[in-house]
């Protein structure tokens, strides 16, 4: 059935929606989009739209919040999708394009070596692709997954995330070409290795591999796991051995008390809530302040709002970790490298402002478990993250404007005024 027919039988314009949504505040959005669709079909715009659509996260709170499973996210997709078909690419479709040199990761490359990893592009049962955030950008998280698969003795391969792309980021922002350019080799070239096990990291090449190359491309003939339902399975097969107590980690006794983030492309887009939960709760010294999804809400960093309104996306991440707070935790673990990234901002920031108001600790899901499983620390540096990740957008878009970003600058590179 139609998109637009379907809103007309089922969306009772309740605001339920709305009630729950961090962007848009009142239920017109619904028509508004219906109409802008709807309006000369896909090739033409009758009017200009009425509603930002750059705001929406992509974080599906308001489809979980609908009866009807429909929210507000749905219509955004489509209205993204017509005005790219009309208008052409923007700059900020472009910036995870591999074929595209206005590209974040390329930038960051040309600054920072990317990661090279072993075990890259032998024949193995399991293949580990961990993208192109985890090898250029959010490096501790591709660095800690193949700690946790050593320490649990994992014979595996790792796709280059130099030479690999998934395209479901691209495909996300409304530029497809990546996608599907790149799948059917992906999938040819994890077939050529004999792999029955592909683990993703990031939750979009989860997306990629789970949900949009079946649609698309054929000859899948592996699994497809993100890496917390591999640990899951690794647990449960009794080769993850945890080897330290965390709750040495505390200032005093009592066990660590961890607030899961939950990714939204990860948990209300394809329904990854119990792995993680199940894997930290097995550590010792733990406890989960969250152990179920109710009340998790977005981190702020995705649909392209991060570099739209990057002092919103901030405001966002800053309240993953007031909520966490309210709970008690004492530290933030989640499973995106994007998440991580805004919550370390956000809580940064939130403490140049008020040092009182400084951020907690923030851990990605595989450097924790490694950590766990005896492994070192992954050597990491929160302020060379942000100020390379807003250092890339400056250079990719030349209207990115974050006054923060001036300040840290200045502070972590001297030279750069």
């Amino acid at each position: 059935m139609d998109l637009i027919q379907v809103y007309t039988d089922q969306c009772s314009l309740c605001g339920l929606c709305i009630d729950v949504c961090p962007s848009y505040d009142t239920v017109d959005v619904i028509p508004s989009l219906c109409d802008y669709i709807s309006e000369g079909g896909q090739t033409e715009e009758k009017k200009p739209l009425e509603y930002d659509i750059r705001l929406c996260y992509t974080c599906n709170v308001c489809t979980v919040a609908c009866p009807e499973d429909l929210g507000i996210r749905k219509l955004i997709a489509a209205s993204r999708e017509k005005k790219t078909k009309i208008r052409g690419l923007s700059k900020e479709q472009m910036l995870v394009d591999p074929f595209s040199d206005n590209n974040i990761y390329k930038k960051v490359g040309e600054w920072e070596s990317p990661v090279e990893f072993k075990n890259e592009g032998r024949k193995s049962k399991v293949v580990y692709f961990p993208g192109c955030a985890a090898s250029c950008m959010n490096k501790v998280v591709g660095k800690s997954t193949v700690r946790a698969l050593n320490a649990a003795g994992v014979d595996y391969s790792v796709m280059s995330g130099i030479e690999y792309c998934c395209g479901s980021v691209s495909a996300g922002a409304g530029n497809t070409a990546p996608l599907e350019k790149l799948g059917q080799r992906n999938i040819d070239e994890i077939n050529s290795r004999g792999s029955e096990i592909l683990i993703t990291t990031c939750p979009g090449c989860y997306r990629a591999f789970k949900m949009l190359y079946p649609q698309k491309f054929e000859n899948i003939q592996f699994e497809v796991l993100q890496t917390a339902e591999y640990f899951a399975r690794l647990l449960d097969e009794g080769k993850l051995n945890f080897k330290r107590e965390m709750s040495e980690y505390t200032k005093s006794n009592a066990k660590l008390r961890i607030y899961y983030q939950d990714p939204c492309h990860l948990t209300r887009a394809l329904g990854v809530y119990e792995d993680p939960r199940k894997v930290l709760s097995a550590v010792p010294g733990v406890e989960l302040v969250n152990p179920t999804p109710e009340g998790s809400i977005c981190c702020g960093f995705g649909g392209g709002v991060r570099t739209s309104f990057p002092q919103k996306s901030i405001d966002q991440a800053g309240s993953v970790h007031e909520y966490a707070k309210s709970l008690g935790s004492d530290i933030i673990i989640t499973n995106c490298g994007g998440c991580m990234k805004n919550i370390i901002e956000g809580g940064y920031m939130s403490g140049k402002e008020n040092e009182s108001n400084a951020g907690l600790p923030v851990y990605d899901l595989a450097e924790f478990i490694s950590i766990a499983c005896g492994s070192a620390p992954t050597e990491r540096d929160d302020l060379k993250l942000i100020y390379l990740s807003n250092k890339s957008l400056c250079d990719c878009l030349a209207h990115y404007d974050f006054k923060p970003y001036e300040e840290l600058a200045a502070e972590y590179d001297p030279d750069l005024k």
